[in-house]
């Protein structure tokens, strides 16, 4: 019983360090997994009745995309795009957000392929340090 304790407590420890890493990181992995807490929580972050009319498209160099479903609630974002970014970048406890960008057209978002190969390399690094 005592050697279940011990490995729990580990585990505990182990997923504590990995969390702050994560959310408090400023490596390419924390950065996404930033991002993904964004996509998956859009309605705490924005409230319901936004995030029913909207969805973060994308994110690059601070950028933050948002699909907006017309143009009227487009026009009504314009001027909630400063409250907006404060709002995340206060839940997030990090300045993530620099610029909100909206858009009607998804296919507008530029990709970003080198956040992609970011990932790989920080997710390369975490492999090496089990190892």
């Amino acid at each position: 019983m005592d050697q279940f304790k011990k490995r729990s407590s580990q585990l505990t420890q182990s997923l504590d360090v990995l969390q702050s890493l994560l959310v408090k990181g400023k490596d390419p992995l924390s950065l996404q997994f930033l991002r993904w807490k964004i996509w998956k929580k859009w309605d705490e972050f924005v409230g319901p009745s936004i995030a029913a009319v909207s969805e973060p498209v994308g994110y690059r160099n601070g950028v933050l995309y948002i699909w907006v479903k017309n143009a009227s609630w487009m026009q009504q974002l314009v001027f909630m795009r400063e409250p907006m970014k404060n709002k995340i970048n206060s839940l997030l406890e990090f300045q993530y957000v620099r610029e909100v960008h909206l858009t009607l057209d998804r296919k507008s978002v530029p990709a970003d392929a080198q956040a992609a190969e970011e990932v790989r390399s920080a997710l390369d690094k975490v492999e090496k340090l089990e190892g």
